[in-house]
């Protein structure tokens, strides 16, 4: 047999599982709490999400059944013809079907126009399905669309019902006189409004509005009144305010034709915390709802009425919800005391919330689901819960786990919006004689996951999971626990074909079960199979097919044992490892043997990270059994472990940027240079390796060398790129020739040095020795990785003004005498004494006397550079030089001297004169007589071994006497 279709869907983990995100883009979320509508972002954004396929979520051998990512608020119902054919939808338009009770594809019907969401499901006794949506932009009521083969083809929508909110949808099953009238009702702007179908949902006409409705929750429901099938019809509208509920009753005994106020009830109040007007549950929005259903069974309790919601205990805000039960007997005139459904030792200091119920149309059981903090201490995780009464609501069985994995229940990454949070307003269970089915909004991956699950239900397991065959053998179905499953488990298997040959599968004991936890042995018989593997599914149902289960095991078909053998590698180095691969055929147990290896044996299959420290050759040997026999092979030499080479040997290098970058070398064979330690990238094979960089920085590379295909450890070997010093010079202003030495201090970093013309020292800078014109200076600064840069600057030494204002010389006393210092691009004069600023000054012997007086000039040009000089004017009282007729000038330079001096003489005519140097004491040191002077005589004199002091020249003629003194040093 082939195999089926739904192996394909199933899944034991939820990893493969894929889902979808959403987020409300910065939308503003406008939430009205009187109102239970999805908001309409969260509309707009789900128009194209792609429904999943089916897959089943198999935790601790109970199953939930995963069909995708939705947005929550599922209803679902169930086919009272067809036990295994269920149907259930989500928001806002993504409805599901199963026409198996276990494969759940998804349905496509069309309506026409914008959806919603707040879908609900119900089943006539014909076995049509009506599936209810609310409609239009601004929700102006709900369409109906209806199948008659449950949910895989539709026929097109109908208006149903006009409203804004929360509608509620249920069909008539009996055979009674109202059978397969479909009711609904929905909040239409502080009313409730109620319509029925009469033609099996054709047409509907609204028969009654009740002004008791303003908060969202009516709800509708069908029992027997007396002995009439389907004889009432319950509504309940909720009123009053969202922490204080008042629930009103009505009923009506033709179909929905009228309705009679039966009583109004105050059971609930806060369910959680208040927030924003709201009732909150870890950040989830919720809200008591009035869910009634009613027994139309033959049995015991026919024509109860029951009423489930959620409500705190103790009363009040901030407390946590439980999960009560009423009846009544009486139409909803009069009711029983609220019974606490959630039963645990704790109840009050868990929150048990979000019910939903159903009562069995065939046996009167009530079945509630509801969402549970009890398994989490810290109450912000849920799981769901249920149980049943079949004592008409009057006791409830033990609660019993439903979902298999617990979800966070402040979903912040599921996409509802608002404060508290939107992760839709209800859940949905129905049953069909035998187990009920519940479907529910799952957070656990952090998304509106849709999930499905039996209750009362059985776990399942195969074992062993995979089984090896030669003839014939046996696997065991397992029923390793129930949650109030008390009914029978009814086996079946089937084995894909094989290409020849045949299987057969026999249940010796029987093939089912009804005590639990117990197994049921298969045996699995083999004939002229091939070898391979073929995927047994195993199939375990209740008597009308639900609940059902599956699980698959491989029976792998052997034959006689072949050992056989690979390894990853067969030639290593010392130290290194090695993996083995089992390549036999058949085989159920491996015995290997490693010569050399570490460790030198092993049972695995496939033995992984065999060490062989020594070098040389070894064997290798593997034995596979099996229930047939077993086969030994030997690998002689097999593997092959060299010796590990030394490292290389290099040096690591450091280098200025500016400089030429050299390769690093090293020695050694087959060299690699790879950039990381771990080995992982080669970058350069071969000993000398340019590298490239220029850039400061290190660089380390990692070298090896292989020899025999073995490779050394790495030595490191790096490259550091020194970064060139930031250098700089400032600006040299420029400088007088007769500038004094000075320190150049320009240059940054301190601690360089100059170099240049007129530089000596390393830093000082003497202006004569540059000389005038404009230089070129460097400043070269050497770090301490002796990384040198140099910067360069100009400086201008500038000539000073050449002054002359003549040589000292003598004058009568009665005589003046101009000094003139004009020089070309002077710029200023000053004159000492007397701070005279003119080019020329006239002085003469007032205030001095017969005496000697200095004159100095200093003189400044347009570069500010200064020259001076200096004449010594002498007055004397003299026949003098008046007296000698003819003589105009006489002048003795240098003076002060050092005895050595020149001596020039001018005059108007030929004279002849005697002329004579002497001490202050007489004493006489040269005489010279009858010298002629004929318009000029120079003269430079040499008084050898004379002795600093004041000495006197005298002319003399017979005419007259000139004197002068000069200053020997």
């Amino acid at each position: 047999m082939k195999k089926p279709i739904r192996s394909l869907l199933k899944v034991l983990a939820f990893g493969s599982i894929m889902l979808l995100t959403f987020s409300t883009f910065g939308q503003t979320v406008v939430d009205n709490p009187n109102l239970d509508q999805v908001p309409q972002w969260y509309l707009d954004q789900s128009q194209n999400m792609r429904q999943q396929i089916s897959q089943i979520v198999t935790i601790d051998d109970y199953d939930n059944t995963y069909i995708g990512i939705d947005l929550a608020e599922g209803h679902i119902s169930s086919n009272p013809l067809m036990p295994a054919e269920f149907f259930c939808a989500f928001n806002i338009n993504k409805p599901h079907y199963t026409m198996d009770g276990l494969n759940w594809v998804n349905s496509s019907p069309s309506w026409g126009g914008s959806m919603r969401g707040d879908p609900v499901t119900a089943y006539d006794s014909l076995g049509n399905l009506y599936y209810e949506n609310m409609y239009g932009s601004s929700i102006q009521g709900c369409k109906v669309v209806k199948s008659t083969d449950n949910g895989q083809t539709w026929g097109p929508s109908v208006i149903a019902i006009n409203g804004n909110d929360k509608n509620w949808i249920a069909c008539d099953q009996t055979a009674g006189p109202y059978a397969n009238y479909v009711y609904t009702t929905m909040t239409n702007s502080g009313s409730g409004k109620f319509m029925r179908s009469t033609d099996h949902g054709e047409t509907w006409e609204n028969t009654y509005n009740a002004s008791t409705q303003s908060l969202p929750g009516m709800m509708v429901c069908v029992g027997a009144y007396q002995n009439i099938q389907g004889g009432a019809v319950t509504i309940v509208t909720n009123r009053g305010n969202a922490f204080a509920s008042v629930y009103t009753f009505y009923r009506s005994l033709d179909g929905g034709a009228t309705f009679t106020l039966m009583s109004a009830q105050s059971f609930a109040g806060y369910v959680g915390s208040a927030v924003n007007g709201r009732n909150a549950v870890q950040n989830m929005r919720t809200r008591p709802y009035p869910f009634i259903t009613a027994d139309n069974s033959f049995g015991t309790y026919r024509g109860r009425l029951h009423l489930v919601y959620a409500s705190n205990d103790p009363p009040g805000n901030g407390n946590k919800p439980d999960i009560w039960s009423r009846f009544s007997d009486d139409g909803g005139t009069t009711w029983s005391d609220a019974l606490r459904v959630n039963t645990g030792t704790s109840p009050t200091e868990s929150n048990q919330w979000h019910p939903a119920t159903w009562c069995d149309k065939e046996t009167g059981r009530l079945y509630v689901q509801w969402m549970d903090t009890r398994d989490t201490p810290t109450n912000d995780s849920a799981l769901i819960y249920a149980t049943y009464s079949d004592d008409g609501g009057q006791s409830f069985q033990v609660n019993q786990q439903v979902s298999n994995e617990k979800m966070k229940i402040n979903c912040n990454t599921c996409g509802g919006g608002g404060t508290p949070r939107y992760e839709g307003d209800y859940n949905g269970i129905v049953s069909n004689s035998e187990v009920s089915m519940l479907t529910w909004s799952d957070f656990r991956w952090g998304k509106f996951s849709s999930f499905i699950g039996y209750f009362p239900d059985f776990a399942m397991r195969a074992y062993p999971t995979t089984k090896m065959i030669y003839m014939s053998d046996t696997i065991w179905a397992v029923i390793p626990g129930v949650k109030l499953y008390d009914n029978e488990a009814i086996f079946s298997a089937t084995i894909e074909d094989p290409s020849s040959g045949s299987f057969t599968l026999e249940f010796p004991n029987g093939n089912s079960l009804n005590a639990f936890p117990d197994s049921i042995p298969i045996v699995v018989t083999v004939d002229q199979v091939p070898v391979g593997e073929y995927v047994m599914e195993i199939t375990a149902e209740g008597p009308n097919g639900t609940p059902v289960h599956y699980r698959e095991a491989i029976v792998d078909v052997i034959s006689d044992p072949v050992a056989e053998f690979t390894a990853n590698e067969t030639t290593i180095c010392a130290g290194s490892t090695i993996d083995f691969t089992d390549e036999s055929v058949s085989p159920q147990s491996w015995l290997w043997t490693f010569e050399g290896g570490d460790p030198g044996t092993s049972v695995e299959q496939n033995p992984t990270g065999i060490t062989y420290a020594n070098t040389g050759t070894f064997n290798v040997s593997l034995e596979v059994t099996n229930p047939v026999g077993s086969d030994l092979i030997i690998k002689e030499d097999f593997i092959t472990v060299n010796t590990i080479p030394e490292s290389p040997t290099g040096a690591s290098l450091s280098v200025c940027k500016n400089l030429l970058i050299p390769p690093l070398e090293v020695a050694g064979e087959n060299i690699l240079w790879y950039n990381n330690p771990a080995l992982t990238e080669v970058i350069f094979e071969g000993n000398v390796f340019p590298t490239g960089n220029t850039l400061p920085g290190v660089y380390r590379y990692y070298v090896t060398q292989t020899i025999d295909n073995c490779e050394s450890e790495a030595i490191e070997i790096s490259l550091e790129i020194y970064d060139t010093p930031a250098v700089s010079f400032a600006p040299l202003d420029s400088v007088c020739l007769n500038t004094e030495v000075f320190k150049l201090e320009n240059g940054q970093p301190l601690g360089g040095s100059y170099f240049g013309p007129g530089i000596f020292d390393d830093v000082l800078f003497d202006a004569p020795l540059a000389g005038i014109g404009t230089h070129i200076l460097g400043y070269r600064y050497a770090d301490e990785n002796l990384c040198t840069d140099t910067a360069y600057q100009n400086i201008t030494v500038n000539d000073i003004p050449q002054v002359n204002i003549g040589n000292d010389t003598s004058i009568c006393g009665n005589r003046d005498i101009t000094l003139n210092a004009t020089t070309p691009n002077a710029a200023s004069y000053l004159w000492t004494p007397g701070d005279f600023t003119t080019p020329s000054i006239t002085v003469d012997s007032v205030g001095i006397g017969y005496n000697s007086q200095e004159f100095s000039v200093i003189v400044t040009d347009e570069n500010t550079c200064s020259g001076i000089d200096a004449i010594t004017v002498t007055f004397i009282n003299c026949t003098g030089i008046e007296d000698i007729v003819g003589l105009e000038n006489v002048s003795l330079y240098p003076n002060p001297n050092y005895g050595t001096f020149n001596f020039r003489i001018t005059s108007s005519k030929s004279i002849n004169i005697d002329l004579k140097v002497y001490n202050a004491l007489g004493v006489i040191y040269l005489e010279q007589n009858k010298i002629v002077i004929n318009g000029e005589y120079s003269s430079r004199i040499d008084l050898q071994d004379i002795k600093p002091g004041v000495y006197f020249i005298t002319l003399q003629n017979d005419e007259g006497i000139f004197v002068k003194k000069f200053l020997v040093k």
